[in-house]
C-alpha cells in the first residue's frame, strides 16, 4: 500500500497541498465571500456560454464553457470530505453541488428562452452527443475523475487541469437538460441528466479510490463518522451499479441500431443495383425507412425493397420512397 501511495503522490503527501485541496474543493471554507462568489459567478457564466454553444451547435464554445465551469470542485470536495471522515463538510459540498446543478439548469432555461434560435433536439449535434450516454462515457468519466482527484493532491501536474475540465462533461449536460425542458423534450432532458449523474458517480468512485490510496483518510474515526462514510460509499456503489446497467442498455441499443443501419444500407444498395437509378439518401428512424432515389427509367419497386428487408431480418413499421426523375442529355462527338 505504501508503494502505491508513493507512486500516486510522487513522494509523501504535502500537508500544504492537502490544505489547498480542501480549500479549493470547499471542504475548508475560511473566506466564504471570496470562495462562494467565485464559484457562483463562474458557474453562471459557464452555463450561459454552454447554453449558447448548444443553441449555436458549436463544440468550440462549449469547450470554452468547460474551462470556466467550477462544478467539479464541490464534487471532489464530497469525495475528499468523506475520505477524511468529515460528514458535515461532505454534506455541505454535496448541497453546494445540488444547488449548482439547479442553477445551471435554471440559467439554461432562461438563456434558451431569450435567444432568437430554437434548439432542435433531433438534429443538434451538441444535444445528440449528450442525450444518449454509453459505457464509453463512463470510462471517460472514470479516467477524468481519477486525474482530477490526483491533481488536487499533487502540485506538480497543474497542466492537466484544462484537459480534465474539457474531458469531464459536467455543466454542458445540465445546460442540455435546461434547453430540453424548455423545448418540451423530456426524453432528451433525462438522457442528458443521466450523463451528468454518470460523471458525478465516476468522480465519487475514483475520488474515493485516489484519496484513500494516498492515505488522506488514515486517522481513527468516531462511530458516527465511520457509519456516515460507510453509508455514503454504499450509496455510491449502488449508484454505480444502476448507472452501469443504464449505460449498458443504451450501448446495446446503439450497437443494435448501427447493425441495423448497415444491413439496411446493404439491402438498399443491392435493390438499386443494375437500374438507372441512384440513392440520393435515406433516413432510418423510429422503425420507419425513407429512401430517396434519383434517376430515369422504370422505378424500382418499393414493395420489393420491403420484401428484401424482411428477408434480411429487418422488421420495419414503414418503408417509403421519394423519386426524383432526372432528364439527361447525352452529347455525342
Amino acid at each position: 500500500m505504501n508503494r502505491i501511495r508513493q507512486v500516486l503522490l510522487g513522494g509523501d503527501l504535502d500537508p500544504e497541498v492537502l490544505e489547498q485541496a480542501e480549500r479549493s474543493s470547499f471542504v475548508r471554507v475560511d473566506n466564504p465571500l471570496r470562495q462562494y462568489s467565485s464559484f457562483f459567478l463562474r458557474l453562471i457564466i459557464s452555463a450561459v456560454i454552454a447554453t449558447a454553444g448548444v443553441a449555436a451547435d458549436s463544440a468550440t464554445t462549449i469547450i470554452g464553457a468547460m474551462l470556466v465551469a467550477p462544478l467539479m470542485s464541490p464534487m471532489l470536495g464530497t469525495a475528499l470530505a468523506v475520505a477524511v471522515g468529515r460528514p458535515r463538510q461532505a454534506f455541505s459540498t454535496f448541497a453546494l453541488t445540488v444547488l449548482g446543478m439547479a442553477m445551471a439548469v435554471i440559467v439554461a432555461i432562461g438563456v434558451t428562452a431569450i435567444i432568437p434560435v430554437d434548439v432542435d433536439m433531433s438534429t443538434n449535434s451538441q444535444v445528440l452527443a449528450r442525450t444518449s450516454p454509453r459505457l464509453v462515457d463512463l470510462i471517460i468519466a472514470l479516467a477524468s475523475g481519477f486525474v482530477a482527484a490526483l491533481a488536487s493532491i499533487r502540485s506538480d501536474i497543474p497542466d492537466a487541469v484544462p484537459g480534465i475540465a474539457i474531458s469531464a462533461s459536467i455543466v454542458p449536460p445540465l445546460c442540455v437538460v435546461g434547453a430540453a425542458l424548455y423545448e418540451g423534450s423530456t426524453v432528451s432532458a433525462l438522457g442528458a441528466f443521466l450523463l451528468f449523474i454518470t460523471n458525478y458517480i465516476a468522480i465519487q468512485v475514483t475520488g474515493a479510490a485516489v484519496y484513500l490510496a494516498a492515505g488522506v483518510g488514515t486517522r481513527a474515526f468516531s462511530v458516527i463518522e465511520g457509519k456516515a462514510r460507510n453509508l455514503w460509499y454504499g450509496a455510491v456503489a449502488l449508484g454505480a451499479v444502476i448507472v452501469t446497467l443504464s449505460l449498458a442498455a443504451t450501448s446495446f441499443s446503439v450497437v443494435h441500431e448501427a447493425d441495423q443501419l448497415r444491413t439496411v444500407q446493404g439491402v438498399v444498395t443491392e435493390w438499386i443495383d443494375g437500374t438507372d437509378w441512384r440513392i440520393s439518401g435515406f433516413d432510418l428512424e423510429d422503425g420507419a425507412l425513407h429512401v430517396r432515389i434519383a434517376g430515369t427509367g422504370r422505378e424500382p419497386s418499393v414493395e420489393r425493397l420491403n420484401r428484401e428487408l424482411k428477408d434480411a431480418g429487418v422488421e420495419l413499421d414503414e418503408v417509403s420512397l421519394s423519386v426524383e426523375e432526372e432528364r439527361r442529355v447525352v452529347n455525342s462527338d
